[in-house]
C-alpha cells in the first residue's frame, strides 16, 4: 500500500506536469490529481525533490513519445531525424527548457536535469556506436559524436522556437539531417525521413 501510495502521487505529478508545465503544478493539484492529503505527500516526499523526479519521468515520457524505441540504429537514427523538428516535439522543447531553467536556481532540479542530459547523450552515443558496429556509418567517438549533434540540435530549436534568427521548422530539420550526415560521413541524401 505504501509503494502504492507513493507511486500514485508521483504519476500525479508526471502528468499534471506533462499537461502544464513544472512551476504551474502546485501540491493541492497533485494532492487532488492523487487522492491524497497534503500530509501524505509530505510524508513520503519533499516538494522539492517530488517535483523534480515528476519532471525528469515527464521529460523521459516526452523523450519516448517523440522518439519511440525502433529496432535498429540505423532506424533509429531515422525516426529521430523525422521527429526532432515536428510540432510533436513541441511539449517536449519547452519542458526541456523549463526544467534546464529551474535548474539553475534549484538544486533538485539540477540533479534531474544533469540526469536527463546525460541519459539522452547515453543513449544517442549507444544508437550511433551500435550504427557504426553494424557498419552503417562512421563514429569514432560516439559520446563526442552525440554531443555535438544534440547541440547542434538544441540550437537549431532555440531559432525555431525564438525566431532569432529566422529558422522554420523544415528548415531547420535540414539543416540537421545534413549535420548528421557530415558527423557519420553518409551521403547527404541518405536519412531522409
Amino acid at each position: 500500500m505504501t509503494a502504492d501510495r507513493r507511486s500514485a502521487i508521483l504519476a500525479a505529478a508526471t502528468d499534471l506536469i506533462r499537461e502544464n508545465g513544472v512551476a504551474a503544478v502546485r501540491t493541492r493539484d497533485v494532492t487532488t490529481r492523487a487522492g491524497v492529503g497534503i500530509g501524505l505527500l509530505n510524508h513520503y516526499f519533499k516538494w522539492g525533490e517530488l517535483r523534480a523526479l515528476a519532471a525528469a519521468q515527464a521529460l523521459w515520457a516526452e523523450i519516448e513519445r517523440v522518439v519511440p524505441e525502433a529496432p535498429a540504429p540505423d532506424r533509429q537514427l531515422d525516426v529521430f531525424l523525422a521527429r526532432a523538428f515536428g510540432e510533436d516535439a513541441d511539449p517536449l522543447w519547452r519542458l526541456w527548457i523549463e526544467v534546464t531553467d529551474l535548474a539553475m536556481s534549484d538544486p533538485d532540479m539540477a540533479r534531474a536535469a544533469e540526469g536527463c542530459a546525460e541519459g539522452i547523450l547515453n543513449e544517442l552515443a549507444a544508437i550511433l556506436e551500435q550504427g557504426a558496429a553494424k557498419h552503417y556509418w562512421q563514429c569514432p567517438a560516439p559520446k563526442a559524436a552525440a554531443l555535438r549533434i544534440l547541440a547542434f540540435h538544441d540550437g537549431l530549436v532555440g531559432f525555431v522556437l525564438t525566431g532569432l534568427p529566422k529558422v522554420e521548422r523544415d528548415e531547420a530539420a535540414e539543416h540537421f539531417k545534413r549535420f548528421v550526415a557530415l558527423e557519420l560521413g553518409l551521403p547527404q541524401d541518405s536519412h531522409k525521413a
